[in-house]
This record gives structure tokens, C-alpha cells and sequence, in this order.
């Protein structure tokens, strides 16, 4: 093989395929210079002019077009596109994605080391470079909410015995790792052990806090949301993951002026459905870095060679001899979409053509119900609150998730709400047009948090999913106890997905028959349900710009500030539950 390779460079023997008449951006050191790129089996053997005496067996005319390396995913959740891994892959490869990590904390958490090693399986094979993170964190936030799985140090070590397994995937529980918690502890040096990756979430830590958490090991970070939080990172010496939520101006600005640029990388971390279908994977966030002012070849290498060396793939990520065959051809350097892609030297995409049939395949595993809840009432829904013997009723203060409509970060908000007369020794609220959330425990735990929800008033209807973060629990939300039962008892009945209910009837309803979290229809028929089923939400006065974003982010144990789980009203940031109702005076 090596023989053939170096004859093909000196022109003694043909290349496999030369692509000519091409603009090579180069990672390296930051050039964009014409020339041709010569490949033999799965590797790239030549990067520059053409030569008169160089040949090959099939010759690609670039037709003046940019050559990149293949994106590389640092980040990402596999299960948030609600594709079967077949089908995701096809969409990340139309979008110049080749490499990805993926953290199977979704399927993790509801089917434990037995989904992990049914998604592996659901990977082999696919041209999709797909590298599996053991999911560390299982449940996000022990105490506060329930999970069907939870990993210590044990499970980890069953974890990463896994064939396919690359490292430790991110390590949520933050505040318990910077204060010395022995459970996550003992996790993290399992994973120490063997050398491997330790990825990070630390996005409330700062100062001697997040040292704390570098110490043990953990050198990277996906939830860095401001130019001081960058520069404190790199300083420490963490990669930087950038997702597209964290991109702003003043941020980009912060990663151009960068003294060290080889630890910042774009990542996608979720990309749901709908935002795939219609803006694209990694590209997109390429795109949109670079639309606010990162240097294009900057944002190519934080999205090619600089996540490659972190994932330690040395052959992969940049344009050079010896390297991963991984090219793809944009027009547009500024917005990446191949018109042609190579991934380890097969031909992927041509003249924007997908070409590879890739079987979907299943494990039998991944379609056994995962739904161990039984119905749901109208009485589920209804807020009450102990109130002394003979209460004529009265008010109190009740403790609301805030939202603003735009993004997901909450803050606790406080309203007066009106108490009923005493019933059986508690009292219910009156919560009138206001928002009602609630989560349900599907792991056999029959337990319930409820929550309200302001700036989301006078909703009609009601939604039901188990898709979420990161339990995925099944959470209802609606403006009508009659509703949300309705609306849950249908997705229990489909054995998980998305349902909407109004007027006492289903409108529209997605099965996920995948643990809950992915199904196997084409992406096509899959996004047309899911648009319909988010525009029936926001005929029913569901108001957000990221609108599926706020519904599963919503019980995120792990997200600040304030969030529901199946335990209750979540104070994320000081770990203790919150009263729904306190304060409580009677009229008069």
C-alpha cells in the first residue's frame, strides 16, 4: 500500500481519484491557495499544484470550489434529532459533517448500559465517523430528579468496556464535583484510569470552583457563555466548545483575539429536528459564527483540525498528505454546503447528490417499551396546599418559573394567587390563566412535580412529551387540567412521543417508539409532523422563539435557575426545592 502511495506522488503509479481546478483551505496555517488534491484508498497522499505527470483513475474537476476537511462534531447528542442514527447520518453528511462524538446521555438515562450499547450498534458500519462518550452523569442532578438508570463507579467501569466507546462523556453535576462529591468522584477516576477523554459542563462555575473541577482531570467545556468565561477556560487549560446559542459578537470577537486558538472549537451539542432539516449541523454554526465576524478560515479550523486533536484523531481534520480522505466542495467559504464530499476516501455526495443506501438498522432492545407509568387523572394536575382546620380561604404567594419568550435561562418569580376554603385539610390554587406544568416519574416511581409557569398566560390546550432533557420524563403542559390528562394518557398509550390536545381532543400526536426519544421514519415525513404538531402549539398561545428548546429544556435539572422535575420545584443554582405556594393568609 505504501509503495502505491508514494509511486502515485511521484507520478509513477495513478492516484485513486485527483481533484483538481480547487481553492485548499489550509488549517494549518491559515491559507487558501489553488491547487489539487491527489487520494489513494482512504487517504489523502497529495496537497498542491498539479503537475504534468500526475494522474489518476478518476479525475474531479473542483470547478473553482473550496476544499475543507470534513467537519468534525467535538459535542453533540445523537437522540436530539429524534432520528434513528441511519437517518441522522445521512442529513449530518449533506451538511459536510464526517466525525462526530456523541454523548448518549438521552438513551443513557432511560435504558442504561443496554441503550448505549443498542446505539453503538445502530452506529456500525454507517460512513458517519461516530465516536460514543460514556454518559458520566446519570441522572443529572441525583436527589432531584429520577431517571430510568444511574451510573457510578461500577456502571462506568461496564460503560467503557463497551466496544466503541471513547471516553467520558460531559460531567453535569458541576456544583458536587467542585465540592468534592465522592459519587461523581469516584466516576470520574474510573475513567482516569484508563486515559480517556473527560468532557466537562461547568456552566455556573468561575474562580477557585471551576479549579477544582479542572483538577480532576476535566479539560473541556460546551457551556462557556461569555468572553470572560473564554478567556478564564483557555487560561486553565480547557478546550473551549462554542454552540451556536453561545455565539454573539462580543464572543466572537473574544475568539479571534484569542492568544491560544488550538483549544476553541464549534460544536452543536442539540440540533432538534426541525433546526437540522431547515439551517443544517455543524455548518450552520460555522456559518452563523463567521456571519458575526469570526475569521472564515478561523471557523473552519475550530470546526475541523482543533476538534479532531481533541477527540485525538491525528489523521483527521485538515487537508495533507497522510491524512483522512474527509474533503467536501462548498461554493461558499462563508456558508458551507458540499456540492461534493469524501469521507475516508468513498464518495458521499456528488453534484449534491446523496449516494450511499444506508440501512437503518434497529436493535430489537430499542423498540421494548420504556413507558412504566400508569394513566394519568384530571386530579393529577390540581395545585394544592395544606392549609390549618376550617381555612375560609384566602392567598399566597406562589413561586413561578419566569421565562422571557427568547431563551431558556429562567429566574423564580412570585405572584399572588387566590386559595380556595379548606377541603379534606388543603386548600387549591387558583391559577387562572396562568401556564400549568407537570412531570411525571415514567421509571415506575409514581410520584409527580408540578409547576406554573409565567409569561406564557391564557394557553388553551394542553402538550404532552417525553423527548426532553435529561430523564426524560414525561412532562405535560397546558392551561386545562382535562387537557393535559388527555394529552398525557396519549402519549403514554404511543409508548412515548409528542402529543397535542385541545377542546378535549387529539390534534396531533408522534410517536417515539424508541425508547421515547427517536422513531424510524424518513426525516421528511418526520420534520412535516413535528412542524405541524409545534404550529398547533403556537395556535394554543404557546410563545417562544425556540419553542421545542423551551419545552425540553423546561424539567433540565441542570439548567439555571429555576425548573420543574418529577420531584418538584427546582432552585437549580442553590440545589433545594422550592414550596409551589408560600406565605399564605386568609381573606378578611
Amino acid at each position: 500500500m505504501l509503495t502505491a502511495v508514494v509511486q502515485a506522488v511521484r507520478g509513477k503509479a495513478p492516484f485513486d481519484l485527483l481533484i483538481r481546478n480547487i481553492q485548499i483551505v489550509n488549517v494549518y496555517n491559515s491559507s487558501i491557495a489553488p491547487g489539487c488534491i491527489g487520494v489513494v484508498g482512504e487517504h489523502i497522499v497529495y496537497v498542491g499544484p498539479l503537475e504534468p505527470d500526475l494522474h489518476a483513475r478518476r479525475v474531479i474537476d473542483g470547478q473553482g470550489r473550496y476544499a475543507l476537511p470534513g467537519f468534525v462534531d467535538s459535542h453533540m447528542h445523537l437522540e436530539s434529532s429524534m432520528l434513528a442514527p441511519a437517518h441522522f447520518a445521512r442529513i449530518a453528511l449533506g451538511c459536510g459533517t464526517t466525525t462526530v462524538a456523541a454523548d448518549p446521555h438521552e438513551i443513557g438515562n432511560v435504558m442504561g448500559l443496554e441503550g448505549v450499547r443498542a446505539l453503538v450498534e445502530a452506529c456500525e458500519g454507517l460512513p458517519l465517523r461516530t465516536l460514543v462518550m460514556a454518559p458520566s452523569t446519570i441522572p443529572s442532578a441525583p436527589g432531584y430528579e429520577g431517571s430510568g438508570y444511574e451510573v457510578g463507579a461500577g456502571e462506568m467501569d461496564r460503560l467503557l468496556d463497551l466496544p466503541g466507546v471513547w471516553g467520558l462523556g460531559e460531567v453535569m453535576d458541576f456544583n458536587a464535583v467542585a465540592d468534592g462529591e465522592e459519587r461523581i468522584l469516584s466516576v470520574i477516576e474510573r475513567a482516569r484510569r484508563r486515559h480517556c477523554l473527560l468532557d466537562g459542563h461547568a456552566s455556573l462555575l468561575t474562580g477557585a470552583r471551576l479549579q477544582a473541577f479542572r483538577a480532576t482531570g476535566i479539560d473541556s467545556d460546551h457551556t462557556t457563555n461569555s468572553p470572560e468565561k473564554l478567556r478564564e477556560e483557555l487560561a486553565l487549560g480547557f478546550t473551549v466548545q462554542v454552540q451556536e446559542s453561545m455565539l454573539s459578537e462580543e464572543m466572537v470577537r473574544a475568539m479571534n483575539e484569542a492568544p491560544v486558538q488550538d483549544r476553541i472549537c464549534l460544536v452543536t451539542d442539540d440540533v432538534p429536528l426541525h433546526r437540522l432539516m431547515r439551517d443544517g449541523h455543524l455548518n450552520h454554526v460555522v456559518e452563523k459564527a463567521i456571519s458575526l465576524g469570526l475569521e472564515p478560515v478561523r471557523a473552519i479550523r475550530f470546526a475541523t483540525i482543533n476538534a479532531a486533536q481533541r477527540l485525538r484523531l491525528y489523521d483527521v481534520g485538515g487537508l495533507a498528505p497522510g491524512m483522512a480522505a474527509d474533503v467536501q466542495l462548498v461554493e461558499d467559504i462563508r456558508r458551507p454546503r458540499p456540492v461534493f464530499l469524501l469521507r475516508g476516501g468513498e464518495v458521499i455526495v456528488e453534484e449534491g447528490r446523496f449516494l450511499p443506501r444506508l440501512p437503518v438498522v434497529i436493535p430489537p432492545i430499542l423498540r421494548e417499551s420504556t413507558m412504566d407509568i400508569g394513566p394519568v387523572r384530571e386530579e393529577d394536575f390540581r395545585i394544592r396546599v395544606e392549609v390549618p382546620n376550617r381555612f375560609p380561604g384566602g392567598r399566597g404567594k406562589a413561586n413561578l418559573i419566569g421565562q422571557d419568550g427568547v431563551g431558556v435561562r429562567t429566574k423564580r418569580v412570585e405572584r399572588t394567587l387566590k386559595l380556595e376554603p379548606e377541603e379534606n385539610g388543603s386548600s387549591e390554587v387558583r391559577t387562572e390563566k396562568l401556564l400549568k406544568m407537570a412531570v411525571f416519574n415514567r421509571y415506575g416511581k409514581n410520584r409527580r412535580g408540578l409547576a406554573l409557569v409565567d409569561g406564557m398566560d391564557g394557553v388553551t390546550g394542553a402538550v404532552a412529551l417525553t423527548y426532553g432533557h435529561d430523564c426524560h420524563n414525561l412532562t405535560v403542559f397546558g392551561g386545562n387540567d382535562a387537557d393535559m390528562a388527555l394529552a398525557a394518557n396519549a402519549v403514554i398509550e404511543a409508548g412515548g412521543g409528542l402529543c397535542t390536545v385541545q377542546g378535549g381532543k387529539v390534534r396531533h400526536r408522534i410517536s417515539l417508539p424508541l425508547a421515547g426519544l427517536m422513531c424510524d421514519l424518513p426525516p421528511e415525513e418526520l420534520l412535516g409532523q413535528m412542524e405541524e404538531l409545534l404550529e398547533h402549539c403556537r395556535e394554543m398561545g404557546f410563545r417562544h422563539r425556540n419553542l421545542l428548546t423551551f419545552l425540553t429544556v423546561m424539567p433540565l435539572a441542570v439548567s439555571p435557575e429555576i425548573k420543574c422535575t418529577d420531584m418538584g420545584l427546582l432552585d437549580v443554582a442553590h440545589k433545594k426545592f422550592l414550596p409551589l405556594v408560600e406565605g399564605i393568609e386568609e381573606d378578611g
